[in-house]
């Protein structure tokens, strides 16, 4: 074994060993994160065989002799909560693209990485009445492969090729959670041009709800709201009519927390919520990926809302100095995936620290993500730019959010660890 100092900007150091041994490797781990302290650690990459030489020594390698590489990053100490997921989108279930098929389903694989980056948690979220209940269908489906520590979910769907971490993560636990409700962009197709009248509708939800609630499965009601960007898929006044509608009839009688669509409305949201607040105040909102000012979510806060941050929340230098300026206390974590991706050009992306391979969809790789599909794995990057932004540690960032989103959503202390 030999350790050196490999690359100084990111405290990377270099080890290599000529066997499989994960007992040493999670000793060293271990070692070198009690001497390190807690805010120092954050900012250490370890690389097993990552230098040039030695990444053509283990190509040429094979068998038992072969040199292990393994990456551990300072992310894997630290828990997240995606609290936005469109795990249901074609992108993940069947591998199509804009009407194309490129590859397999791989939302499997989509969940092993969630899980390698030490997410505990994920909220799938819901916009139609179909998706309210796929959604709850299939976070329970997940849970029971996945909220154990399993080594059949493992064996039944993954390949040893996409673990690419130091220490094994593979069989962490992970809890998937539901949103039930109508996106604003739907309610004209959901609600005016359905053959169903509006209350059997809404009842229809509300049950889905309650059967959710059950077994703690369903969180939220969402994803609710306005957005003015999209008015030629459901203009303002149908918006305004089925907002106030699902929080008279799933908010208030189901008391869960709100997933606040707000897109493009000024203070129109806000206004709505305020004068009803009997239906929702009591347990609480977030106004999901959030990029207005800062002023409209100071009003939010003043509500009683957190405020939901993904990367589509910090591509811009007013993004930036708006997060800034937000207390971390109401600060939840999500990506919003498949969409939001945190691109090159973006202000946010000088922040990031942890990378992650990616193929064009054309040139699909099982072992890597899929180039501009972001995942719940992206958690990290978008705490690794609040953290950035506002000058503190990533687990400071990382340990506010998580415990932000368990008093919002009233996780149990032990989800993560089921």
């Amino acid at each position: 074994m030999r350790l050196v100092e490999h690359a100084p900007r990111h405290s990377i150091f270099t080890i290599t060993f000529k066997f499989h041994q994960p007992f040493i490797i999670y000793s060293l781990f271990t070692y070198l994160r009690l001497c390190s302290g807690g805010s120092s650690f954050q900012k250490l990459r370890f690389a097993f065989g990552s230098s040039p030489e030695l990444s053509s020594r283990i190509q040429s390698r094979e068998g038992k002799s072969t040199i292990r590489r393994y990456i551990i990053m300072s992310s894997t100490m630290n828990s997240y909560i995606d609290i936005g997921a469109n795990l249901l989108d074609d992108r993940f279930l069947q591998g199509v693209y804009r009407g194309q098929a490129r590859h397999e389903p791989d939302v499997h694989l989509v969940i092993q990485r969630a899980r390698q980056a030490n997410v505990c948690n994920v909220i799938l979220t819901a916009g139609t009445l179909e998706e309210s209940q796929r959604s709850l269908q299939y976070a329970r489906e997940w849970n029971q492969l996945y909220s154990h520590s399993s080594e059949a979910a493992d064996d039944d769907h993954h390949d040893n090729d996409t673990c690419n971490a130091a220490i094994d993560n593979s069989r962490n636990p992970i809890r998937f959670y539901s949103t039930v409700g109508i996106h604003p962009t739907r309610c004209q197709q959901e609600f005016v041009d359905s053959p169903l009248a509006d209350d059997e509708i809404l009842q229809q939800l509300l049950d889905i709800a309650k059967d959710g609630m059950t077994d703690g499965t369903v969180v939220a009601i969402g994803e609710i709201g306005l957005d003015y960007d999209r008015l030629e898929f459901c203009d303002k006044h149908v918006q305004h009519e089925y907002l106030i509608k699902q929080l008279l009839a799933l908010a208030r009688p189901t008391g869960l927390p709100l997933f606040l669509h707000n897109r493009s409305v000024s203070r129109d949201l806000v206004q709505v919520l305020r004068e009803h607040e009997d239906c929702w105040k009591q347990a609480g909102a977030v106004a999901h990926s959030f990029d207005d000012t800062l002023e409209l979510a100071q009003e939010f806060i003043e509500l009683g809302c957190y405020i939901g941050l993904n990367g589509c929340s910090l591509r811009t230098e007013d993004n930036l100095n708006t997060v800034k300026e937000l207390p971390l206390d109401h600060i939840l974590l999500e990506t919003d995936c498949p969409y939001c991706e945190v691109r090159p050009t973006h202000a946010g992306y000088k922040y990031i620290q942890t990378q992650f391979e990616a193929k064009a969809e054309k040139k699909y790789e099982r072992s890597k993500l899929v180039k501009s599909r972001q995942e719940p794995c992206h958690v990290v990057q978008v705490a690794e730019i609040i953290a950035g932004v506002k000058d503190l540690d990533l687990k400071v960032v990382a340990d506010a959010c998580f415990e932000n989103t368990r008093r919002l959503f009233r996780f149990a202390a032990d989800d993560d660890d089921i």
